[in-house]
């Protein structure tokens, strides 16, 4: 299967890069390019958008499936992260997004990690038009879990949802 994992951090080596790092790694898949390369949407531009928003577009469309991983800023999601789905919603209706399998992740330093993050996540892949799979996965003291080694858990609980929910006709062979 081929799986793209978005991150919503801005900083070169946070902690959710490395985290989505190791997801790509742990699940064949790819990490994205930073998502800072993206302009601010701008309907003005839809007609013929930017072509980093068009790589973007065609890195998601050629996916199979989606993981996205966010901090958690101030409760929710980082604007960065929030900018990249209002481009890949569009147009309305018709975003590389509508249908997409996408597993939410959400990273945080603290015990609950990123849990009110993980649910504006979901919210806004869904109203994108995604196929949001699984539970929320939440991935608390994330610093120690990249420091130990320990992240087969995560990506063992992001493999099980898409195993879940992904159509075997859509895993590679």
């Amino acid at each position: 299967m081929n799986v793209l994992v978005l991150t919503g951090s801005a900083r070169r080596d946070s902690y959710t890069r490395r985290l989505g790092a190791a997801l790509a790694a742990g699940l064949d898949g790819a990490l994205a390019p930073r998502l800072t390369v993206l302009p601010f949407f701008d309907q003005d531009l839809e007609p013929a958008p930017p072509a980093e928003v068009e790589t973007l577009r065609a890195a998601v469309a050629a996916a199979d499936a989606l993981v996205v991983v966010t901090p958690e800023y101030n409760g929710t999601i980082p604007g960065l992260l929030g900018n990249a789905v209002d481009w890949l919603s569009r147009p309305y209706g018709a975003g590389v997004l509508r249908g997409k399998p996408v597993v939410a992740v959400a990273a945080s330093p603290g015990e609950v990690g990123g849990a009110r993050a993980v649910v504006a996540l979901r919210t806004l892949l869904g109203n994108a038009g995604a196929e949001v799979l699984g539970a929320p996965v939440t991935v608390g003291g994330v610093q120690s879990l990249l420091e130990d080694g320990t992240a087969e858990r995560v990506v063992r609980q992001v493999a099980d949802a898409l195993d879940r929910t992904v159509p075997p006709a859509t895993r590679a062979a």
